[in-house]
This record gives C-alpha cells, structure tokens and sequence, in this order.
C-alpha cells in the first residue's frame, strides 16, 4: 500500500539503551545507511536543553542536526526530531525557523497532564514552518471519551500527523484496531496516522502488519528501529517491517544497508547494553506498568520471576504509568523483610568469631581464577571462612552465609544448616533454618540494597570481627559472563543499572573500611585502596 510510510527511530528511540552516545561517525553513517535503504521519515534524535556533545544523539538546535545530514543521497526522505515534555525538553520558541534548516518535522510527545501546554507548543511549531507530530503519550491509558476530545482539539490544530503509542507495550490487535477506528473517522482526513509500540508481548510485528492492512485513505505512519532498538523489550524491527512492505505490497526499501547499520553499529551494543523480550518485561506490560519498574527489579539479582510479579501487583493504579524509584524500593523492602528475633543468633556468632580473621568468599569470577592466591592465603592466615551465596569447590566454607532467594533456589538440599545463616527476606526454610534479620542488614542506598556480600560485612561489624579478607567481591562488568565464578548465575541485567549499583556498593565498602580492616586478595572494582590511588 502506498499510504504507508516508515519512521526509523533508531537515534532516538533506540538511544535509551546506550545513552544516545552512538559516536558522531556511527551517527552519520547510520542517517546515510537509512536514507540510502529508502526509509521515508527518520528521527535523527532527541531535542534537548541539555549542552550539546557531538558524539551523541541529544541535540540543542536543529542547526547541530544539518551538520549531520548528507543530502546527496537521492530520494524524499523526511528528516524529524522529537521533543519529549518533561525530559530537559528545549522550548520551541529557541528553534530556528524550518527555512534555515533541513529538519522536516518536530515530533511533540506529552503526557495527559501537559496537554494544555503541548498544544501551545504545536502551534509554535508550526508557526515556525515545521511539520508537527502530536504523540500522546500512552494512548491506552485514555478512556474512549477522553481520547475523543483529545481528536477535537488534533482537528483544531491540524498537525502533520497525529500518533497511537502504545508505551507500555499492552496492544493486542483489537485495543490497536478499536483506537485506529476511533481516530479514522473522527480525525480530519488529511491528517496522517502514527503508530509507536513497544514489544513487550511480541505483538509490535503482527500489530503493523494489521495497521499495513487497514483499509483506508489516510496516510499511515508506522514508526521502527533497526534490529528494534530501544528501551526495555525494545520496539518493531525496520528490517523486518520493510522487507514484510517489499513482499506484501511491493514497496522499494533496501534492506541490506539497514542490515549493515545492525551489523557494524548495533550488535556490539547490544553485548553490554541488551534490548528485547524477556519475562521480566512481559509482567510490566501484563500489570500495565513502565518497564523501568522490571529493570529495576531485575537488577536486584536476588528475585525470581514470581516474586517480581507479586511485587509488581503491588503498585497502585496511579503510579504504575510513571518510574517512582523510591516507591519501588519500598514496596521491594517491605516483600523481602520478614522480621525474626536473631538475638541468640548474633550472640552465638559474636562469640564464634572473638578475635577470628574472616575470609569472605564471594561468587565472583576471580574466586575461579585465583583459586590459588585464595588457598595460600587460607593456608597461612587460617582464617574463618564464610562463603556467600555459593559453595566454592575448592575450599570448605565454615558457614555459609545466604541472602539472596534466587540463589538460594540453586543451593536447596546442598547446604548444612547447621552451618548456613540465612537472612529473613527468605521465605520457604526448613523449621531449624537460622536467620538474621534482612531489615536491619540491608544498605541504605536503594542501589546497593540487596548486595549479600556489603549484607555480610554489616553482619560481622556487628559481631565485633575487625579484621576481613574478601576474595571474589568482583563488582559488575559489562559483560554478564565475566561477572560470576559460574556462568549459569548470569541474569537479565541493565547496564546502567548496575553501573549505579557498583557505584552504590563502593560508598557501603567505603564506609565499612573505616570501621574494620577490608583486604581484598583478588581484584575489586570496591577496593577502597585502589579508589583512594586514582
């Protein structure tokens, strides 16, 4: 059909996984690639208040956009940028008029709560000769009347094209097809529609396909990354979508130099910046929440599927749209907090360990590589050793010290209870299981909450050890694999995520060492002493 036209938002959308820092040759490369795959609108990036870094796709003028774009490429393609409200957007009224760039078109994004506003922006856009794209965000999250009124005042204004987004990644077919009818026929017909998904339940394919088929005179719009880049599970995929409007309807898109963008730009991106569906994703879009909310969760390390659900059952209505970082924590402390009398516990403890230096073992890859440096040291300290979460193979632990659930599911009918302390945020123990308190142990950054190794070291301040060894306290790389003493503990993860939850647990080691002697015997991103040599 020759009413529908692709929008790649890879720059864009896609930024979110890499922090929009794709590089300045990466960047012209990819508008080259695209424009030469003839793709008929591509958002070049975000338009920001934020100080401009040529390497990155957050822009605070349309001039810095030109720079960027070859015009020698043969063909109409259009070029847009979005502001998003609420995100150190640029007031339009900065832009240059559209005569003095070759910027096509401004993409506006709101929420229901900026409408006002946004319409007064959209007519400053337009006043300055650009092309305006309205997107709401979270269109399923407006009743039918609302969005009817919504389409009144789209009318009124008369932008280039007014959007369906589908931010939560909820759309089944028939909640797309019921807004499509909604905007077909009270929407004045020379308006294009947009459609923006997500793919949390792997619908964002199916659903163009049916948007491709409607049958309608209005220009349609379906918005696309390369390989789907983006936020989260990530949106539809360009080469998928063009190839499927090449073999369906006889579209002219050239596949390959998206495949060449994927190829050389994409993929190493995504080894340490993962995108795509995953369970965790799929029970955001299930309760209708951000993704954030998963990622967060998902960071933890410490949850298994169920228990994220259950967590995310507990949001209430009104914050489910919206990431709130501290109400998350909450309701994620108040699930792993189940409080017991551990008195005797640390009493018994206290005195088990009078004048002892402790080895702390954590699961770290370097527990593997160093095995040696760990037994010479065990050798001629002859240290108390507790391990954390795991039982090395080549030392006997003294104690185990377990205060993740997840891990714990892989060392059930492994252990020794009567050499296993478990933290109570553990649910599902055997009666004569011992258990410290969780809430009195966990860190007070939300970041480093739920580190069992930092959990430990407050464990053993409060029993009056002083002097610690610890050996496979890594922190997190960007590459899962290189994180663990076994592969099979890698875990959905984010990257920037847990870039914070390094940082997090740094200030807990940082604070610990100066209340007790820290010695790590194998390299730690969380060695004071190589902070303080920087």
């Amino acid at each position: 059909m020759n009413n529908v036209k692709i929008l790649d938002c890879t720059l864009r959308d896609g930024g979110y996984v890499n922090e929009w820092k794709f590089g300045k040759k990466a960047i012209k490369h990819i508008l080259f690639n695209l424009a030469k795959s003839n793709t008929d609108i591509i958002e070049c990036g975000f338009l920001t208040n934020k100080p401009y870094d040529e390497n990155c796709t957050l822009f605070n003028s349309v001039e810095k956009i030109d720079s960027l774009i070859d015009k020698s490429v043969d063909g109409d393609t259009m070029y847009v940028a979005m502001i998003a409200m609420g995100e150190r957007e640029i007031d339009p009224r900065l832009l240059s008029d559209k005569s003095a760039s070759v910027v096509d078109g401004i993409r506006l994004t709101f929420h229901q709560k900026e409408i006002d506003k946004a319409f007064e922006w959209g007519k400053i856009i337009k006043d300055k000769g650009y092309k305006l794209f309205m997107q709401p965000v979270g269109t399923t999250n407006y009743t039918d009347k609302q969005f009817l009124e919504l389409l009144e005042r789209i009318n009124s204004l008369e932008p280039y094209a007014f959007y369906i987004v589908d931010t939560l990644g909820v759309m089944y077919q028939k909640d797309l097809t019921r807004q499509v009818y909604l905007v077909d026929n009270n929407l004045k017909k020379d308006i294009c529609l947009g459609y923006h998904s997500h793919n949390n339940f792997q619908l964002a394919f199916s659903n163009a396909q049916s948007l491709a088929e409607y049958k309608t005179d209005r220009e349609i719009i379906i918005d696309c990354s390369a390989n789907g880049m983006g936020r989260g599970a990530g949106n539809l995929c360009s080469e998928l979508f063009m190839n499927y409007m090449n073999k369906m309807h006889s579209a002219k898109y050239d596949v390959l130099p998206v495949l060449e963008i994927v190829d050389q730009y994409l993929v190493p991106i995504s080894f340490t910046s993962p995108w795509g569906y995953s369970s965790a994703y799929f029970l955001s879009a299930a309760n209708n929440c951000h993704p954030n909310y998963a990622a967060y969760l998902i960071s933890k390390h410490s949850l298994s599927m169920a228990a994220i659900g259950s967590i995310l059952q507990q949001l209430p209505k009104e914050e489910k749209r919206f990431f709130n970082k501290p109400l998350i924590e909450k309701i994620y402390q108040s699930y792993q907090s189940n409080a017991v009398d551990d008195l005797e516990t640390i009493g018994k403890l206290r005195k088990k360990l009078d004048g002892k230096t402790v080895l702390v073992i954590c699961p770290g890859a370097s527990a593997k590589s160093k095995k040696d440096k760990i037994l010479n040291q065990i050798e001629k300290k002859k240290p108390y050793i507790i391990s954390v979460n795991f039982i090395p193979e080549f030392a006997q632990p003294n104690l185990v010290f377990v205060g993740n659930s997840l891990r714990y599911k892989g060392l059930e009918g492994k252990l020794d209870l009567k050499k296993t302390i478990f933290t109570s945020n553990i649910t599902d123990l055997p009666k004569k299981a011992v258990k410290v308190n969780y809430s009195e142990l966990a860190n007070a950054t939300s970041d480093a909450s739920d580190s069992s190794g930092v959990m430990l070291l407050k464990l053993l301040k409060k029993v009056s050890v002083k002097n610690v060894l610890l050996a496979g306290f890594d922190g997190f790389s960007k590459n899962p694999l290189n994180n663990y003493y076994n592969e099979s503990y890698c875990s959905a993860f984010d990257p920037v995520l847990l870039q914070e939850k390094n940082l997090a647990i740094k200030d807990e080691i940082e604070k610990l060492s100066q209340k007790m002697k820290l010695k790590f015997i194998t390299s730690s991103i969380y060695d004071p002493k190589k902070r303080s040599s920087k």
